[in-house]
C-alpha cells in the first residue's frame, strides 16, 4: 500500500519511476547491498526536496525496491530510523512515508520521528508530517502515544502563526486520530477557514470540512458548489464531494421510504391503524435516529442497529435496574458466561493499556496454553500469518477459539525481547497449542493452617455445584475441622445452582427460596439430595456488597437455617427473578450439533445465516423481572427504590459480624499505581527468581509480613524513594511473586490471603474460636492474624489533605539530603497534633 493522500486536500498520485529525477538509482551493477545503498543515497539526499517531491520519490523508490537484492524495503527503513544520525527533515518525512506504506509498521517508532517535523519552519514539511500522521496506524497507539500526538496536532491546529496549510492538515489529522472532544476542535478550526474573508482560505476550510464526512448544506454547500465550477484538483474533489452528498440523501430517502411502505403494510394486515398512519413513539424513535446520523458528531458511524439496541435497551432498564435488551453479541457472551465452556486455548486476556498490546492476564492452568508453555503477561503478536497489533481484542478472541483437536501457532513476545520483534516475529517466539474443549474455573481451593478449608465460588454458572463438590470431599475426608466459603465479589448466575450448592451444606428438603410473582403461582425449591458437608463441621461465609443474586440467596438461607456465619459487608441486594424472552419472530442462527451438547459451538457448521454474515447469531432477547425472591425466612433481600432512584430499602444480606475490606487512601492508591507502571516490583522479582525460587515459594503462602525475608529489600526500598511504608512495598513484591508462583506451580492462588485480607482473618478467628483456639495458637498465624480485628488507625482517621502535605515534605527530603529542616519538623509535628486531637 502506498501513501497517496498528501497533508490538507489535495491527492498526489505518485509518479511512476521513469519520471523521478536524475540520479535516483546510485549507479554500478546489481549487489547485495544495492537497496540498502539507494536508501542511504535518497535520505542524503532528500534536504532539498518539496514536500510534492518526496511523495514522487516515494514511489519511485518502491518500484526500484523490488528490482533490488537485500534485506525487505522495511527492514532497511527501520535499519536507517534506528541509526545514530537523525536525518534531516525532509528525509524523515521520506523515510516516515516508506515505512507506513511498507507492512506492520511501528506506529510509537515512527511517532517519535514524524511528531517533532510539525513544527517544521517549512510550511510544505510541516504539513507533509501531519498528513503521514493521519495514518490510521497511529490508532494502535497508546494511552500515552495517543495523548501526544492528539496534543501536538491540537496545538498546531489552533495555531495562528502557522500556515493555513499547516493548521488544516493538522486539523484533518486530529479529527482522524482524536475522540469526541479532539474532533469538535478540528472542525472548529475547519469552520474558521470556511468563515473567512479570503477566497483562497474559505476553500481550503471547505474541501478539508467536506473530507471529515460532513453535512454538505449551508456555507460548506455554497463553497464547495463555486469550487465545482473551477477547472483543476479543486474543482474535481469539490465535484466529488457533492456526488457523494447527492448519493448519501438518495439513499436516505430510499430507505426511509422503504421503512414507511412496510410499516403501512404491517398496520393494515394486522389491522391496527388505517394505512399512513403511525404510533407516535415509533416515529419518535425514528426521528430521533434520523436526527443522530444528521447532526450528531460521531453520526455517520453509528449504525441503525446499534441504536435501536440502545433504545430498547433504555426502555426496560427504566422499569427496573436489572431488566435490560441483550443484543445477539450480548447475549453470546452471556450465554458463554452461564454455560463456562468454549473451544480454545485456555487463558484470560485483555488488552494491556501500558502496550496496547493482546496479552494473557493469567492462562488457565488445567487448559492446553499452559500446557503449551504460555504463561501470565505473555503478548500473542501473531496467530499463525495474522498480526493481532492493534486489532480489536474480540477479533484476537475469535480467531483464538475453534474445533477441539485444532492446532493453532502463536507467535508470543516477552518483556526482555527485542522490540522490533512485536511486528517482526520469529519462528523462534512461535508456540504451537492444541485447542481443547474448555471449562472455565469456577471454584478456587486451599488448605490452610489449624485444618481450615477455603472454597472460593466465583459465579453459579452450570458446572458450579459439580466443581465445588470434589474439593468439598476432598477436605471432608482429610478431616478439615473448619470451613470458609467465600461468595465475595460472586454476581449470581442460575437459580437451579444455587439450590444444588446449597444443598451441599443443608439437610435434605431445606427450603432454599421461594418466589413471589404478579402472574404466576408462588414457587418453592428445595434441595433434593443429603449434604456432603456434615452437619458437626462449622461454616463461616464471607460476603461483601458486590455478593448478589444467586449468591445472596445461598448465603441467606445458611443464614436462615444457622448452618453457617456470615462475615463481611451487607451484599448487593439483587431478589428480584429475571426470564430469558426470545423476541417474537426473530430466530437464533441454525447448525449442526457436532458434539449432542445442544449449544451452539464456535466451531460447529452454520446450517442456516439469517443475515449471510459468515457468522452464527443469536436473536435478541429480553430479560424482563418477572418476580422476587424470598429467603426461607420469607425475608426479601432485594434493595427498593423510589420513584427518584433513591434508595428507599437497602436490602442484602446483613452479615452476622461486620468487617469491612482494607481501604487504602488516595494518596496510598496513587503511589502503589506510579510504583507498579515503574515495573520496579516486578523486576525485583524477575532478578532474584532464578536464585531464590524456593524462598519465593514459601513467602507466596505466607511471608509473616517480614521485610527481612526479602533478599536485598532495604537497598530496594531505598533506591525507591517512595512516600511509601516498606510493609506497602512487601506487599506490592509479594503480590508479584504470587503471580510468578502460580504460573511455576500451575495453580492459581485464590482470593482470600490469610495474610493481607482482614475478612477472611475474622472468619479464621471465629472458626479457632468454636474450637476454643487462638490464632496464636499456630505458627503461620502467629504474626499474621492477631486475637482481634485491629481498630481504626490514627493515620486512617488522618485529614487527607494534610496527610499528603505531610508526606510529600517527607518525600522532597529524601530527593535531597534525607534531612528535615526546623520549619518542616514544626509543620509535621503541628498535622499530628491536630489529628491526634479529632
Amino acid at each position: 500500500m502506498r501513501i497517496h493522500t498528501l497533508a490538507f486536500t489535495a491527492v498526489l498520485v505518485l509518479a511512476p519511476l521513469a519520471t523521478a529525477s536524475p540520479g535516483l538509482l546510485p549507479g554500478g551493477p546489481g549487489g547485495a547491498g544495492d537497496l540498502r545503498e539507494l536508501l542511504a543515497a535518497q535520505a542524503a539526499s532528500a534536504a532539498e526536496l518539496s514536500a510534492e517531491e518526496i511523495w514522487r520519490r516515494i514511489g519511485a523508490i518502491e518500484d526500484a525496491a523490488r528490482d533490488l537484492s537485500g534485506e525487505s524495503l522495511a527492514a532497511e527503513v527501520d535499519r536507517l530510523l534506528q541509526a545514530e544520525a537523525q536525518p534531516s527533515e525532509a528525509a524523515a518525512i521520506l523515510l516516515g512515508g516508506l515505512r507506513l506504506s511498507a507492512p506492520d509498521p511501528e506506529a510509537a517508532k515512527l511517532l517519535r520521528v514524524l511528531l517533532p517535523r510539525v513544527d517544521s519552519s517549512r510550511e510544505d514539511l510541516a504539513a507533509a508530517a501531519a498528513g503521514l500522521l493521519e495514518h490510521p496506524h497511529f490508532k494502535s497507539l497508546n494511552d500515552e502515544g495517543k495523548k501526544e500526538l492528539r496534543s501536538a496536532l491540537g496545538r498546531v491546529a489552533s495555531d495562528a502563526s502557522r500556515a493555513p496549510a499547516v493548521r488544516l492538515a493538522a486539523a484533518q489529522a486530529l479529527f482522524t486520530q482524536g475522540g469526541g472532544d479532539e474532533r469538535r476542535q478540528a472542525r472548529h478550526e475547519m469552520m474558521a477557514f470556511l468563515d473567512s474573508a479570503d477566497s483562497e482560505l474559505r476553500a481550503l476550510g471547505a474541501l478539508a470540512l467536506a473530507r471529515t464526512n460532513a453535512e454538505i448544506s449551508g456555507a460548506l454547500y455554497d463553497e464547495l458548489h463555486r469550487l465545482e465550477a473551477l477547472p483543476g484538483e479543486r474543482g474535481r474533489l469539490a465535484a466529488s464531494y457533492l456526488e457523494r452528498e447527492r448519493v448519501r440523501e438518495e439513499w436516505n430517502r430510499k430507505l426511509k421510504s422503504a421503512r414507511t411502505l412496510y410499516e403501512e403494510r404491517l398496520q393494515a394486515e394486522q389491522g391496527q391503524a388505517t394505512p399512513g398512519t403511525q404510533p407516535q413513539g415509533i416515529e419518535q424513535v425514528a426521528t430521533a435516529m434520523e436526527m443522530i446520523r444528521r447532526w450528531h458528531l460521531e453520526g455517520d458511524k453509528v449504525e441503525d442497529s446499534a441504536l435501536l439496541d440502545a433504545a430498547m435497551d433504555g426502555m426496560l432498564r427504566s422499569l427496573d435496574e436489572h431488566s435490560s435488551y441483550l443484543s445477539p453479541k450480548a447475549f453470546a457472551r452471556f450465554e458463554q458466561e452461564l454455560e463456562a465452556g468454549y473451544g480454545g486455548i485456555g487463558a484470560y486476556v485483555v488488552e494491556d493499556p501500558d502496550d496496547g498490546l493482546f496479552t494473557i492476564t493469567h492462562p488457565i492452568y488445567s487448559g492446553p496454553a499452559y500446557k503449551a508453555g504460555l504463561l501470565s503477561e505473555d503478548k500473542i503478536v501473531r496467530i499463525d500469518d495474522w498480526p493481532t497489533v492493534g486489532k480489536p481484542v474480540d477479533e484476537i478472541i475469535k480467531r483464538l477459539k475453534g474445533r477441539p483437536g485444532t492446532r493453532v501457532k502463536l507467535y508470543v513476545w516477552r518483556r526482555g525481547m527485542d522490540p522490533a520483534l512485536v511486528n517482526r516475529p520469529g519462528e523462534e517466539m512461535a508456540v504451537e497449542v492444541a485447542r481443547d474443549s474448555i471449562t472455565i474455573p469456577s471454584v478456587q481451593y486451599q488448605m490452610l493452617p489449624g485444618e481450615i478449608g477455603m472454597v472460593v465460588l466465583r459465579e453459579f454458572s452450570r458446572v458450579a455445584t459439580d466443581e465445588l463438590r470434589k474439593p468439598l470431599i476432598e477436605m471432608v475426608e482429610a478431616g478439615v475441622k473448619g470451613l470458609v466459603v467465600d461468595l465475595r465479589n460472586n454476581s449470581g448466575g442460575l437459580l437451579d445452582e444455587a439450590v444444588n450448592v446449597a444443598g451441599l451444606f443443608l439437610p435434605k428438603g431445606s427450603l432454599v427460596v421461594s418466589t413471589e410473582s404478579r402472574i404466576e403461582d408462588s414457587h418453592r425449591f428445595f434441595t433434593h439430595a443429603e449434604p456432603i458437608v456434615p452437619a458437626s463441621l462449622p461454616i463461616v461465609v464471607l460476603i461483601n456488597r458486590f455478593t448478589a443474586s444467586a449468591a445472596e440467596i445461598v448465603s441467606g438461607a445458611l443464614q436462615d437455617h444457622e448452618r453457617a456465619v456470615l462475615v463481611g459487608q451487607r451484599s448487593y441486594g439483587k431478589g428480584s427473578v429475571q426470564n430469558l424472552l426470545q423476541m417474537v419472530g426473530l430466530k437464533d442462527d441454525q447448525y449442526r450439533d457436532e458434539n449432542h451438547n445442544n449449544r451452539f459451538d464456535n466451531w460447529e457448521t452454520i446450517t442456516k445465516d439469517w443475515n449471510q454474515n459468515g457468522e452464527f447469531d443469536f436473536a435478541p432477547r429480553i430479560k424482563l423481572t418477572i418476580a422476587r425472591y424470598r429467603l426461607p425466612s420469607g425475608r426479601s433481600i432485594h434493595r427498593e427504590l423510589d420513584k427518584e432512584g433513591s434508595v428507599a430499602s437497602e436490602g442484602g444480606v446483613e452479615p452476622d459480624l461486620k468487617i469491612d475490606a482494607r481501604r487504602l487512601e488516595a494518596w496510598r492508591v496513587d503511589e502503589m499505581l506510579k510504583l507498579r507502571s515503574s515495573r520496579a516490583p516486578r523486576n525485583y522479582v524477575e532478578r532474584h527468581w532464578s536464585e531464590h525460587k524456593d524462598l519465593f515459594f514459601r513467602l507466596a503462602d505466607n511471608d509473616r509480613k517480614d521485610t527481612s525475608l526479602y533478599p536485598g529489600f532495604d537497598e530496594l526500598y531505598s533506591s525507591l524513594q517512595t512516600p511509601l511504608s516498606p510493609d506497602d512495598v512487601r506487599q506490592m513484591l509479594r503480590f508479584e511473586i504470587r503471580r510468578r508462583v502460580q504460573d511455576a506451580r500451575g495453580q492459581e492462588f485464590p482470593q482470600g490471603d490469610f495474610v493481607e485480607d482482614e475478612q477472611l482473618k475474622e472468619a479464621i478467628r471465629k472458626l479457632l474460636d468454636v474450637r476454643g483456639e487462638r490464632p496464636e495458637n499456630y505458627e503461620d498465624y502467629l504474626s499474621t492474624i492477631p486475637s482481634t480485628a485491629p481498630g481504626r488507625s490514627i493515620l486512617a482517621a488522618a485529614d487527607p489533605v494534610e496527610l499528603r502535605e505531610a508526606l510529600e515534605k517527607i518525600q522532597q527530603a529524601r530527593r535531597g539530603d534525607g534531612r528535615l529542616s526546623e520549619e518542616i519538623l514544626a509543620r509535621l509535628a503541628e498535622i499530628l497534633r491536630s489529628n491526634l486531637d479529632k
